[in-house]
């Protein structure tokens, strides 16, 4: 229950940031994006419909065809999250009419920003801002012989196409700068919340390390027999993950205890086991 809790919590709370990222900075500034809002932001430009309704109202047939594609928890929680930050958005517009930022540049790095966050908290919630992707899984499912990846361009291409023609070229120029800073967003999060990273330690004196390692830092160890390529010399090879505040103290052991030891550092992207994220040094 306190797992649900919690999911639902990032679930409402990056819905709200979506809707107010697009209502005060793509809205007013007229900034295009892809997917079902940019479809609906074209739509809006011609009839005036409000854009919340009108992705709303193009997102469900998209859920019901893609129902079984998506699985009942994914798409239940997409559903919840399209339906909210649609009404927030009409919201948003409504009671605060946002005025556009005179340069438009700064709209779109603020609106990737936050469009990047909302994105990664519904992402680590199992859910999604649902719409085109679904129709490409669709289509994908239907034609297995077209790549999923050809299909979302040539929808991106579409759309952006309409955005070019209705908003101006310049629209989706503007689009595509939020976007990358969407990516870059996403990317800084993971990174930053993700902080463990993999140590491979070459060396002689081993054991003295791995006491060092286990006393110290907390962590485990694995360890292979190695064979320097170019002296022939029997060394040790040491494999251990921690995190990325232990890095300078795990450098400092090893230099301690055995300067010329040779150690390759690089980031962990996820990792499965017993492994405790939150040991710390002080």
């Amino acid at each position: 229950m306190k797992q649900i809790i919690k999911e639902y919590s990032l679930i409402i709370l990056g819905s709200l940031i979506l809707s107010f990222s697009i209502s005060a900075f793509l809205i007013p500034s007229q900034i295009g994006i892809g997917g079902v809002t940019g479809i609906a932001m074209v739509i809006n430009k011609i009839m005036g419909y409000k854009i919340g309704l009108l992705t709303i109202i193009i997102n469900i047939p998209l859920f019901i065809s893609g129902f079984k594609l998506l699985g009942k928890k994914f798409a239940f929680r997409s559903a919840f999250v399209v339906f909210l930050s649609s009404i927030m958005m009409d919201y948003f517009n409504s009671a605060f009419r946002f005025k556009a930022i005179d340069d438009m540049l700064l709209s779109s790095i603020f609106f990737g920003f936050l469009f990047g966050i909302s994105v990664y908290l519904l992402l680590i919630s199992s859910s999604s801002t649902g719409g085109l992707d679904i129709l490409a899984k669709i289509i994908h499912n239907k034609y297995k012989n077209i790549p999923l990846s050809s299909i979302m361009m040539i929808q991106d291409v579409v759309v952006y196409s309409l955005i070019a023609y209705v908003f101006g070229v310049r629209s989706v120029m503007y689009a595509l700068i939020a976007s990358f800073i969407r990516t870059k967003t996403i990317d800084a999060i993971q990174e930053g919340i993700a902080s463990s990273r993999q140590c491979i330690i070459i060396c002689e004196n081993a054991p003295a390390i791995i006491n060092e390692i286990s006393t110290k830092l907390v962590r485990g160890v694995t360890v292979l027999d190695a064979v320097g390529g170019y002296s022939n010399d029997k060394k040790k090879f040491i494999y251990v993950v921690i995190q990325r505040s232990q890095l300078n103290y795990l450098k400092n052991i090893v230099k301690a205890l055995e300067p010329n030891a040779f150690i390759s550092v690089s980031p962990v992207n996820d990792i499965l086991g017993n492994y405790r994220q939150s040991l710390t040094i002080e």
